[in-house]
């Protein structure tokens, strides 16, 4: 189903006016791969017809309900309270578990996910519907046929909603030329002195001559609509351009990288286009590289392990990021041919008074050094987190520390002149250089942190 379809229902939703108050049902009908593979000819199809009726009809004359994506649907309709809106979605779940269809083995019925949020607000729909699709993804964790009603807490409270209005923004931003990629220098911590030896390429947008990085959800919400290969293209082109323009800058790195969604990830099209452009270009081996989530590589695995292999063979790297925030499994270091590892923040945060992100960051270094990968320690932001790292054998370290995401031309600078790095330059006003006073316990000796104490986690792009 075309995006044109969500947005008609949120149309919808827009212009209802439910008293007292409403509730919202996103829905997911489980297993629609196995149904399809097993039902008789017509059978799946029928399954989605069916549901949808029941849908509907649940809905009422006075509600609203439709289809938003193949197996996946919005429900909403009026209430008096939050206890009615259980036994609605109960309700609801019992007619869809009731749909029945053929298969090689017989008759089976359909299971379901379901989310649900009430609100007395008559605006904002936007922002339900993605606390009931977040809800939904807590039911299908908890197993078949759950409904879980959608509550805020802190974690929640402060994620990005999805708006489309993010969309329209990027991509007018992009038609503009108001976005660029600034590399953030990443230090080899190997010897006494940090050397500048990698950057990771991060998005930015110019607003008022300044660079910030993209607004809260932005990701999030071309992700959700199936539009990151957008964002994606746009970064692989713009640093692909800069490997060829800065060839001489590039031999004197270990490399540079840049990332990928998980949307794009598994993008047959836009993953076969971008090895081929890949291929025609012949980058030096080793010296460009792809950022991956270990959430991502963990959830499509076998599709991951593929393309890093494929991709590898033309020269490229692979780094694991923000390891240690999904599974932490350590045998994927092992079936994953990455080359490197990047140690998720939240273990570098609390390095110095935490005992236990000290071991697991130590477990991560040895694990990955056993696997002949790299690390990377990632929000470095004060000496002494430098100095516990560096005994830990960590290889490289990445944060304000060191230095911002910062113009290219700034970056270049500092190849120029190696022995300028190790203290945060004077930057530019369109640099977007944290602003505040150096961090409790900021020494001038080797490196100036000149970060705020509680820096912000950095955009994944």
């Amino acid at each position: 189903m075309s995006v044109s379809n969500f947005g008609e229902i949120l149309e919808r939703l827009d212009a209802w006016n439910p008293f007292p108050r409403a509730m919202l049902l996103y829905i997911d009908i489980r297993h629609m791969r196995s149904v399809n593979r097993m039902a008789l000819p017509g059978s799946g199809d029928a399954v989605i017809r069916n549901a949808e009726d029941a849908i509907r009809r649940w809905a009422g004359d006075g509600g609203i309900a439709g289809r938003i994506w193949s197996n996946e649907f919005i429900a909403a309709k009026i209430v008096d309270h939050s206890q009615a809106a259980v036994d609605e979605a109960s309700a609801l779940r019992d007619l869809l578990t009731d749909i029945r269809y053929e298969s090689v083995v017989g008759a089976n019925r359909i299971a379901v996910s379901i989310g649900l949020t009430v609100s007395g607000a008559q605006d904002g729909w936007a922002e339900h519907v993605a606390h009931a699709a977040e809800a939904c993804q807590n039911a299908k964790r908890r197993g078949l046929n759950q409904i879980v009603t959608y509550v805020p807490t802190q974690s929640s409270a402060q994620m990005p909603s999805v708006n489309a209005a993010n969309v329209l923004h990027f991509r007018n931003m992009m038609q503009a030329g108001r976005l660029e990629l600034h590399p953030q220098p990443i230090m080899d911590i190997s010897g006494p002195k940090p050397r500048l030896a990698k950057a990771e390429f991060l998005l930015r947008m110019e607003q008022d001559g300044r660079y910030t990085p993209l607004p809260a959800g932005t990701i999030e919400t071309l992700e959700y609509f199936g539009l990151a290969s957008e964002l994606d293209a746009f970064t692989s082109e713009v640093v692909m351009n800069w490997v060829v323009d800065h060839a001489d800058a590039l031999q004197q790195l270990d490399g540079v990288t840049m990332n990928l969604s998980a949307k794009s990830l598994v993008d047959g099209r836009f993953m076969n286009r971008l090895f081929n452009q890949l291929r025609n270009l012949h980058p030096p081996a080793g010296k460009l590289g792809f950022e991956i989530t270990e959430t991502a590589a963990i959830e499509h695995l076998e599709l991951a392990a593929d393309i890093i292999e494929e991709f590898r063979s033309i020269g490229c790297t692979f780094s694991l990021d923000d390891f240690g925030s999904g599974l932490c499994s350590f045998g994927y270091l092992h079936s994953l041919g990455v080359d490197e590892v990047k140690i998720d923040g939240r273990f570098t945060r609390d390095i110095i008074q935490n005992p236990v992100s000290q071991e697991i960051v130590r477990a991560i270094h040895q694990v990955a050094r056993a696997t002949g990968k790299r690390t990377v320690a990632e929000f470095v932001d004060d000496p002494h987190k430098l100095r516990m790292l560096q005994s830990l054998g960590v290889d490289y370290a990445q944060g304000w520390l060191f230095y911002p995401a910062i113009p290219s031309d700034q970056f270049l600078e500092l190849l120029e002149h190696p022995e300028s790095v190790g203290m945060l330059q004077p930057a530019s006003p369109t640099a977007d250089r944290p602003a505040s006073p150096p961090a409790s316990g900021a020494t001038t000796a080797s490196v100036v942190p000149p970060a705020p104490q509680a820096p912000p986690s950095p955009s994944s792009h």
